[in-house]
């Protein structure tokens, strides 16, 4: 049995971020050189594994792109390429983080004593944006990594949020291949009958795997009525294809499927709906006519 872990509530996960980044902000202060670089970059490669999973389906697919041994998303590089693919994060956004990745470069293939201070890297964090959110000028390199890197996982922490609050998570695109009916109107509307019956024959007394196979061809007809009778839009509201698509919509209810997109339930839903309007504009007249036939009296 697969146990996913249940996700905490928005603001729950907040606290938890804010709590651990003020934390980080704290432990910065008293860090050397590489313990800085390693820390901040640690920290953002996180922000940016959040982010990433976001926006994703949830989905034990998203997870492994992220996590495991040998997960695609799973390096500093592939997150802040994929972030910025997918338009996360902003050209800026992009360029700070992969220069601050080619700072944990330097610091993390050596065992050697090494220095901000150092020309290549002072000189990355020379090209590094300035902190949007910090008034104060930095002095040092020292300082300016800092602020500018802290400002950035702010940044990413904001769109996380955005994400969740607004509803901009990535949507399912992906579509599987149908096709229609061809011919006239009447061709069409046969073809669609004789196909109907030939699914429900064959899921007369049919073994599981069988069943199993007509039962999704019957889900997909109820998809294909939508593009039954086009392009001969004039006869998609004649009697005989309106009886049919309620047939269908029978059919498809006894068999436990209510396709709420399908044409079959749309038209049903509509019959309804008017039905219901007609009743109630009969009521509305009657109880318009009641004071005249009180008067006459």
């Amino acid at each position: 049995m697969n146990v996913h872990p249940v996700s905490k509530p928005l603001d729950e996960k907040e606290d938890d971020y804010f709590g651990e980044l003020n934390l980080l902000t704290r432990l910065l202060r008293d860090l050397d050189d590489r313990g800085l670089v390693l820390s901040l970059s640690a920290f953002a490669e996180d922000s940016l594994g959040t982010l990433l999973m976001a926006f994703m389906l949830p989905s034990e697919a998203s997870t492994k792109l992220l996590e495991g041994f040998n997960a695609p998303l799973g390096t500093f590089s592939a997150r802040i390429k994929a972030a910025y693919s997918l338009g996360l994060i902003n050209k800026s956004q992009f360029d700070d983080l992969e220069r601050l990745r080619k700072i944990r470069n330097e610091f993390a293939h050596t065992w050697q004593s090494i220095e901000i201070s150092k020309p290549n890297i002072s000189s990355l964090i020379k090209r590094m944006n300035f902190s949007h959110i910090d008034d104060h000028f930095p002095e040092t390199p020292t300082e300016k990594l800092r602020s500018s890197i802290t400002c950035l996982l702010l940044e990413l922490r904001s769109m996380v949020k955005q994400i969740s609050v607004q509803g901009t998570k990535i949507t399912m695109i992906g579509r599987h291949l149908m096709t229609g009916f061809s011919g006239s109107f009447e061709d069409q509307l046969q073809s669609a009958r004789n196909l109907l019956k030939d699914i429900l024959q064959n899921l007369e007394g049919a073994d599981s795997e069988r069943r199993e196979f007509y039962m999704e061809k019957l889900m997909t007809f109820s998809v294909r009525m939508n593009v039954l009778g086009l392009p001969h839009k004039s006869s998609l509201q004649s009697e005989e294809y309106l009886s049919f698509i309620e047939e269908v919509r029978v059919v498809l209810n006894q068999h436990g499927i209510v396709n709420e997109i399908s044409v079959c339930e749309l038209h049903y839903k509509l019959k309804v709906s008017n039905e219901k309007i007609a009743r109630l504009t009969n009521e509305l007249k009657n109880i318009a006519d009641e004071p005249k036939e009180s008067a006459s009296h």
